[in-house]
Formats: structure tokens, C-alpha cells, sequence
């Protein structure tokens, strides 16, 4: 009859047996019982009497071999995953070798995720032993790569690797190699790209993801990291590390707010996030000097911090069917903006600073609560599209005639009752949409621009 774990353990306590005798009446047990749950029991109570008493030398190689041989081939994936736990911290340097055999060999992810721990740890700790000495050990390393691709490329590197100790890019590749075989085991046709041996793209595409792998940290090359189409809920503290990243698309996902560490990815140059839970922005936001693009549609975002005029980089902002009341200040600092898409939203009045958009050549504003549009948008003179339909303006300005480069405008859906004569002056303009307006007669302007070849769609 096996004598249960809880009464080896009391025994010790009691010290009716010493630590010897209960750590080979546990190693008996796990080795022995036909039941899953009295082994892992076992393997807790041995890791609590190893880790809290000076460690029984004799027994040492012992019980390695045993957690070895429960790792690579244990039927069981909780005891296979206790078992990497118990090496992981009790036996990490000498777990290596077969930690490393069980990565390419396990298909379980929870046992995976605990040998790539393992193994990154491992690696880790190499930075601080001396070079000469742990570079045999990394070349070997090196040269056993699995992988066919990654092989190859690992050869190349090795060839034109300068003669300095490169110790990092040596550990460095390795944990990138680690990390891309754990991902490519868990996730079925992970599409991915490798650059001088590093990770440089990731593309988690409908993988039905609810968090954040929290291997990628491992991955500090990433410069495109891809999303779409899962169900995120919110994104790690740590994403903050990835300082490489310049593409980031996390679009269709429940993500409902970004960590304040977000402004530290200082290389980001599209961001796309549409279609989330958002409703505001951290203050950091605006830390992302290098962003191009930015993608906010179909979210739930009442205002923009005020700092957002700091992106002075942004050639295109969508923020298309958002919540927004107001647009702030500091956007006329978006010399650069190409394309601004305000659509759908809330927004009552627009800055006079909107003038500023001197590359603005796209504006949306459709479906919004205007009831009027500053004097100032005449200075958009890049402006080649403009959509304010379905607002609630009673006039526009007689200087939308300086739109010089005007080709599309859109004034439908509003309450116009009069539309300038000015707007002859608008000699590239093709398309004018009018319809749904509260005209008291036909404008002036339409027999001339008509004349001039403009499409006018009522």
C-alpha cells in the first residue's frame, strides 16, 4: 500500500524520518504510483524539502536523471511540465542539453512555454562568464541548429562574423532560434521572417489569441508584429522593450487601453489599430516621433491628448466612426498629414488651427455635428478632397474658392440654403455633391461649372 505524500512530508516534519529516506520514498512514488495526481504531489512536496534544506548531495544525480527522464518521456504533460519546472530551478545548467531536446521534441504548450523559459535563462546568464571560455560552447551551439533555414543562415553568420567576442549576437541568436522553434511547434503555418539570424516579423493572423505570448520579448530585432483578427484584451507592460518595432497592426481585437510603456516604442511607423475597444489614448502616445501611419477607426475614443501634435511626422490619421467631440490644438503641428480621416464622429466646431495642414491633400469629415467650418480651412491648398456631408452646415466660406487643388467636394446632407458664386474659381474641381441641402434656388455657380466640365451630383 503507497503511503501518501502528505504523511511522507508530515514524517519529515516530525522528523520521524530524515530528509534521505522521504526524498527516496518520494522518488519511489513518482517513478512508481499509477496515479497522476499522487505523482504530482510527490514532485511539489520534493521541490518544497529540496529548495528549504541543504540539498542531499548523494542524492543529486539521482534525482536528476529522474526529472530527466520525466521530461523526455513521460505520457503525462503535467508531470512533463512539473518535471521542467523542478530542473528550471533546481538543475539549470546541467537541464540544458535535454531541455534543449525536449523543445524540438514536445508538442504540449505548457510544457514548451516552461523549456523555453528554461533555456532563455540559461543563455541569459552566459553574458556574464568569460567569452574565450563559453565560445566553443556557443559555435557548437551554433552549428547544432536544427532548423534548415535557420541553418543556413547561422552558417553565413558564422563566416562573416567579425573577430571581436561577439558573446551577445552568438546568445542573442540562439534565444531568437529558441523562441521561433517554440512559436513555430504552437502556432500552426506562423508566417515569420529572420534577418542576420534574428526574428524580424511575426504574423499571428486568426490564431484566436486572448493574450500576448510573452515569449516575444525574447525577440528584441521585431520590426513587424501582426495581430489582426484576434481577441486581445490588453497588451503586456513589457511591449515597451521592443524598441526595434516600426510595424505594429493589432486590428480587430477587444483591446480596450494601451500601457503607458506604448510611447516607448520610439521606431513605430505604422500603428494600426482599428476596430478595438479604445476610448483614450496615454499621455505617451505622443512619444511616437517616427509614426507615419496611424490607423484608429471603429473605436470608442472621445478626445486626443493634447500632446498629439508632437507626431509631426504623420502623413496619414484615420480616426473614421470614434467618439470624438473635439479636435485638439496642437494638430496644426501635423506639417506633414496627408491624409485625415474624421468621419463619423461627434465633432461640433474645428480649431482655426486646422489651417496649418499645409501637405493635407485627403480630409473626411462626413457624418459629423458641424455647423460651421473656420475661415482658416482656405489655407489648405494641397487639399485635392474634401467630404463634410451629413453635418449641419447652414454656409460655407466665401475663401473655399483659395482651395486651388480642389477635385472632389462633398456638401450633401446638409442644411445649405446658398452656395458662394466663389466657387467658379475652383478650376480643378470635377466632383460637387449638393443633394439633401435646403436650396431656396438653384446656385449661381452650378450653369458655370457645369460649363467647366464639373460633375454635379444633386
Amino acid at each position: 500500500m503507497e503511503l501518501a505524500p502528505s504523511k511522507i512530508l508530515e514524517k519529515f516534519r516530525d522528523r520521524t524520518i530524515d530528509k534521505r529516506s522521504a526524498l527516496e520514498q518520494l522518488l519511489a512514488l513518482i517513478e512508481n504510483s499509477k496515479s497522476f495526481k499522487i505523482r504530482l504531489k510527490c514532485i511539489k512536496i520534493l521541490s518544497e524539502i529540496w529548495k528549504t534544506n541543504e540539498k542531499t548531495v548523494s542524492l543529486s544525480e539521482n534525482i536528476f536523471n529522474v526529472f530527466e527522464n520525466l521530461l523526455i518521456s513521460d505520457s503525462n504533460e503535467n508531470i512533463r511540465a512539473a518535471a521542467a519546472l523542478f530542473l528550471s530551478s533546481n538543475f539549470n545548467d546541467k537541464a540544458y542539453k535535454p531541455m534543449k531536446w525536449a523543445l524540438h521534441n514536445d508538442d504540449s504548450q505548457l510544457v514548451l512555454e516552461i523549456i523555453l523559459n528554461s533555456l532563455v535563462e540559461f543563455l541569459r546568464g552566459l553574458k556574464n562568464q568569460d567569452f574565450k571560455l563559453i565560445k566553443p560552447f556557443l559555435l557548437q551551439e551554433l552549428q547544432d541548429v536544427v532548423d534548415k533555414d535557420y541553418k543556413i543562415k547561422i552558417q553565413k553568420y558564422i563566416i562573416v562574423s567579425s573577430q571581436k567576442d561577439p558573446i551577445f549576437d552568438h546568445i542573442t541568436i540562439l534565444m531568437n532560434y529558441f523562441t521561433l522553434t517554440y512559436f513555430k511547434k504552437v502556432f500552426w503555418r506562423l508566417k515569420y521572417e529572420i534577418n542576420n539570424c534574428r526574428v524580424t516579423q511575426l504574423d499571428f493572423i486568426f490564431k484566436n489569441l486572448t493574450s500576448f505570448p510573452e515569449p516575444i520579448k525574447n525577440l528584441t530585432s521585431l520590426k513587424k508584429l501582426i495581430f489582426r483578427y484576434n481577441q486581445l484584451t490588453n497588451l503586456p507592460h513589457w511591449i515597451g522593450t521592443l524598441i526595434d518595432l516600426e510595424h505594429l497592426n493589432l486590428n480587430v481585437n477587444n483591446i480596450q487601453n494601451l500601457p503607458d510603456s506604448f510611447g516607448l516604442l520610439s521606431s513605430l511607423k505604422e500603428l494600426y489599430l482599428w476596430k478595438n475597444e479604445l476610448s483614450n489614448l496615454p499621455e505617451s502616445f505622443s512619444n511616437l516621433s517616427e509614426l507615419v501611419i496611424l490607423n484608429l477607426r471603429l473605436n470608442n475614443i472621445t478626445s486626443l491628448p493634447e500632446s498629439f501634435g508632437k507626431l509631426e511626422k504623420l502623413k496619414e490619421l484615420n480616426l473614421h466612426d470614434n467618439k470624438l467631440l473635439t479636435v485638439p490644438e496642437s494638430i496644426s503641428n501635423l506639417r506633414s498629414l496627408e491624409i485625415l480621416n474624421l468621419s463619423w464622429n461627434e465633432i461640433t466646431t474645428l480649431p482655426n488651427s486646422i489651417g496649418y495642414l499645409s501637405s493635407l491633400k485627403n480630409f473626411d469629415l462626413e457624418r459629423n455635428e458641424l455647423r460651421e467650418v473656420p475661415d482658416s480651412i482656405s489655407n489648405l491648398t494641397s487639399l485635392t478632397s474634401l467630404n463634410l456631408k451629413d453635418n449641419k452646415l447652414k454656409t460655407i466660406p466665401e475663401t473655399f474658392k483659395f482651395l486651388i487643388n480642389l477635385r472632389y467636394l462633398n456638401l450633401s446632407q446638409n442644411e445649405l440654403q446658398i452656395l458662394p458664386i466663389s466657387l467658379v474659381s475652383l478650376a480643378k474641381l470635377e466632383e460637387l455633391y449638393i443633394g439633401g441641402n435646403k436650396f431656396i434656388k438653384t446656385p449661381e455657380c452650378f450653369e458655370v461649372l457645369e460649363d467647366n466640365g464639373v460633375k454635379i451630383v444633386h
